[in-house]
């Protein structure tokens, strides 16, 4: 069996919890093929950085995948573009989902008391393999090591772009993260992330509600939100998110998005410089490639590894 991809310490390396697990694989060699597919991104003088497949987006070359959770059990298929335009590179994704989910688990409002509502988040990552020994021919499976994910060597080092959108997504922003050797795993990037846990401190409600007057339609920010009041006794069914988005900052704060759900489909552009200069990011130069894997998530907190589908192989190519 050819080891493509670790599917629950791939999920491992979407959590912001516990890297040590279980795992299992599946046989994607025929799927993976000799060769993987090239993602062109071409030089673009100006990019539509909107998730919108206008004209501009319509004329760069596009591949589609096929995404799997395991064997016998397909994932949505996605569609990938790519434009650079000498400073920051492009990706945009577009893949069927039924449904908008971008509240994860809410806290809901009911006879006195608080309780998380079910639902979690739609998300796409893409696991970058940077330096790390074998990435270009095992894909993830290359940084499958003894239930965990990360690289072998101390000195290498892959990229995860995180797109979430709950936690960050709805306000334009993409967490960075990235896998280290050695007992380091899957650490998030320098700085601040885009989103807080809106929880006090026994987890049993929250820490801030709507301000008197809201519109709670828009992201729930420092702007929006307010302290719990003492004596706060909404009406049943009042909810409030639980994370409260913020501006990020840092080798954190790298990545950009632009995103929009519509019938049916989810549109998504991540952008970054082809050069962050932080240390915990793989660089990218114009004339060379990057090996990458995506990874899709409908709805889904990480349990195991089939809560997500995975794609091939794909090269990034820089022209």
């Amino acid at each position: 069996m050819k080891r493509i991809f670790c599917l629950a310490t791939f999920s491992a390396a979407l959590c912001a919890g516990a890297l040590a697990v279980a795992f299992t694989t599946f046989d994607t060699s025929a799927q993976q093929g000799p060769n993987p597919q090239e993602l062109v991104a071409a030089a673009v003088k100006n990019v539509d950085f909107k998730a919108e497949l206008t004209d501009g987006w319509k004329a760069a070359a596009m591949i589609e995948l096929a995404s799997a959770h395991a064997r016998g059990k397909p994932g949505p298929s996605v569609e990938l573009r790519a434009q650079h335009d000498g400073e920051y590179v492009y990706i945009m994704a577009q893949w069927k989902d039924a449904t908008k989910s971008d509240t994860k688990q809410a806290w809901d409002y009911k006879d006195g008391a608080w309780s998380k509502a079910e639902g979690d988040e739609d998300r796409i990552a893409f696991a970058f393999g940077g330096n790390a020994a074998n990435f270009d021919t095992k894909g993830c499976g290359a940084l499958c090591h003894d239930g965990e994910m990360r690289t072998t060597g101390k000195d290498e080092i892959g990229d995860l772009w995180h797109w979430k959108a709950a936690r960050g997504g709805q306000n334009g922003e993409c967490d960075d993260q990235h896998f280290a050797g050695g007992d380091k795993g899957r650490p998030d990037d320098a700085g601040k992330s885009a989103y807080e846990t809106n929880a006090d401190k026994d987890g049993k409600s929250p820490k801030w509600v709507w301000k008197e007057g809201a519109d709670t339609g828009t992201a729930f920010t420092a702007d929006t939100a307010r302290d719990l009041p003492a004596d706060f006794k909404p009406e049943n069914g009042y909810r409030v998110p639980s994370i409260r988005l913020r501006a990020p900052d840092g080798s954190r704060a790298d990545l950009k998005s632009a995103a929009a759900w519509a019938d049916g489909v989810w549109t998504v552009v991540i952008k970054r410089k082809l050069d962050t200069g932080n240390k915990d990011d793989v660089q990218f130069k114009v004339g060379e490639s990057a090996s990458f894997a995506v990874a899709l998530l409908d709805n889904k907190g990480v349990k195991d590894g089939h809560d997500h589908s995975k794609t091939p192989l794909v090269k990034l190519v820089i022209k």
